[in-house]
């Protein structure tokens, strides 16, 4: 009985070494994403949006999807924010692209009622990366309910 007893305290011990001796690695990783579905009495007025923040060591991100009758007003703010000139049209998509040293340092793609933004912040200043994050919050606002809705 007592070699039984000492052989499972031997592995109860041996298990917590075990377990205290694996490592973990951490990173500094922080998302929010925010999504929200109405429904209004009215026939045919839906309201939806999808925001997402991803806020990570290397690379800031926000993707958003939003109400198609948004799409002009979330244009016409990205264009007054960067610009026609730098802005490239494809059949139904707006880009926006900056290279340093023939790497990119943020894009910024509008593709029908989707809005996808990637900054690195390798490349990226201080400065650049707080307008970006207050671009999302602009973002946010014009992507919200309307009050026509």
């Amino acid at each position: 009985m007592r070699t039984l007893v000492v052989l499972i305290v031997s592995l109860i011990f041996g298990l917590s070494i075990a377990k205290a001796q694996t490592t973990e690695t951490e990173s500094t990783k922080s998302s929010s994403e925010f999504s929200i579905t109405y429904d209004s009495d009215t026939p045919n007025k839906k309201y939806y949006r999808s925001f997402t923040v991803l806020d990570m060591d290397d690379d800031y991100r926000i993707k958003v999807r939003f109400m198609k009758s948004l799409k002009s007003n979330v244009k016409s703010y990205l264009i007054d924010q960067f610009g026609e000139e730098k802005m490239k049209i494809k059949e139904d998509t707006f880009l926006w692209v900056e290279m340093v040293d023939e790497e990119e340092m943020y894009e910024i793609k509008l593709k029908g009622n989707k809005l996808r933004i990637n900054v690195s912040k390798e490349l990226a200043s201080d400065k650049l990366i707080k307008r970006f994050k207050q671009v999302g919050e602009e973002l946010k606002k014009i992507t919200s309910k309307s009050e026509e809705i």
